[in-house]
């Protein structure tokens, strides 16, 4: 999937009821220029992979994540232990884009 369309998919799942319910702030994975509440189409420049943010994001909104299979080729195992962090209500720690 093209970097903006990720991305603009990660935004959308950001909004979603169940993930707002993390009271998560963008700036944790856009960068905002400390905006306090930036509008969603000001977030366009990540701050970590996008691909492990749409897994969590997916995750917490309980919908099937697109980048799931390609994440664990790459990287065996990560995706289940984003998972599993989410499930114990843990934020886990998200790589830099590359």
């Amino acid at each position: 999937m093209p970097h903006d369309q990720l991305n603009r998919r990660c935004v959308e799942l950001f909004q979603h009821p169940d993930v707002q319910l993390h009271c998560w702030h963008p700036r944790m994975f856009w960068e905002t220029r400390m905006k306090e509440n930036p509008a969603p189409e000001e977030l366009t420049e990540p701050k970590v992979d996008l691909r492990e943010l749409e897994v969590l994001l997916a995750e917490s909104a309980h919908v099937p994540s697109v980048c799931a299979e390609e994440l664990n080729r790459e990287d065996p195992g990560r995706v289940d232990l984003i998972r599993h962090m989410v499930h114990r209500g843990e934020m886990p720690y998200l790589h830099r884009p590359h």
